[in-house]
Parts: C-alpha cells; sequence; structure tokens
C-alpha cells in the first residue's frame, strides 16, 4: 500500500467517522478518530519506510504512532498529567522511537544505546516526579491493557494489508 492511498484510507476514514457520529451511530469522540488516524500513519510509515531504509521517516512513523496512543489513552482514562511530565514523555517518546529506528532498519548500535538512555532518563524522571507504587501501577496499566487490544488488531490488518499489494 503506497503512501497516497493511506492517506486516502484516511481521509475516508474520518469522514465516515464524522458522519455516523453526527447521526450518533457510534458513540466515540473525533479525539478517538484521530488517534486511531495517527495509528495507522505511523505504522504505515515505519513500515513502508524500514524497507526503504529512510531512517528519518521510521522515527517520525513511530512519534506519530506514539501520539496516538498518548491521545487514545488521556481521552479515554482519567489521567492528570500536569507540566513536570512533558520531559519525561518526550524522552520515553524519543527512546522508543530511536528503538525502533534500530530495530527497524540497518541502524548503527549508537541508536540502541541512545534509547536505553532517552528511556531510562524519562522513566527516572516520571518515577521521581510521581508517587507510584509498583502496585497502583499494575492496577493502573491492566485497563490501558484491555483498552488498546484494538491497536494489535489495526496493526495486523495493516501487514496483511501491506504484503497483498
Amino acid at each position: 500500500m503506497k503512501l497516497n492511498s493511506l492517506a486516502l484510507v484516511i481521509v475516508i476514514f474520518i469522514i465516515i467517522s464524522f458522519i455516523l457520529l453526527a447521526f450518533d451511530i457510534i458513540p466515540v469522540s473525533m479525539t478517538d478518530v484521530f488517534a486511531y488516524s495517527l495509528l495507522v500513519i505511523g505504522v504505515a510509515l515505519v513500515y513502508t519506510e524500514s524497507i526503504r531504509q529512510n531512517m528519518l521517516s521510521v522515527f517520525i512513523g513511530s512519534i506519530i504512532f506514539l501520539f496516538g496512543v498518548y491521545f487514545l489513552i488521556t481521552e479515554n482514562f482519567n489521567l492528570r498529567i500536569n507540566e513536570n511530565f512533558y520531559v519525561p514523555i518526550v524522552l520515553i517518546f524519543s527512546g522508543s522511537g530511536l528503538l525502533i529506528l534500530y530495530i527497524s532498519t540497518a541502524a548503527q548500535k549508537i541508536f540502541f544505546y541512545l534509547s536505553l538512555i532517552f528511556l531510562s532518563a524519562g522513566i527516572t524522571l516520571m518515577i521521581s516526579n510521581s508517587h507510584w507504587k509498583v502496585s497502583s501501577f499494575f492496577n493502573s496499566i491492566l485497563p490501558v491493557i484491555e483498552f488498546v487490544w484494538p491497536v494489535l488488531l489495526i496493526f495486523l490488518l495493516l501487514i496483511l494489508l501491506m504484503k497483498v499489494k
């Protein structure tokens, strides 16, 4: 599937979702539709650009995907994210993007080491700025995992669609 046809599919998805929302057929918000669109765009960018070994597009695609996850989680769960969490989130997103870049392309090991540094720094800052405990973390993450399972389904369908073309 080319990126142009993916863009057309995303636009059609948004238009159909908007029409279904207008007639109260589906009970989701436009933020959810936007988040799912970001998920599909991110996965498609990573998948297609990793074949071409385009490192910048793979990194950007993984960041777009993570923004989709962020919007889904913040829209559907009561999270109070204050300003001292934005730096750890940026570090975690950057570390995850670098890790995906290392995994999906023939990148150098420096990307792996940088991803470990960014992820460790982000997680450390997030834990130090919060009042989380391990037990409360697992109590909070289980509902998120139960909610985000459609992401895996979208990912598998996207891979199947790209293998067909």
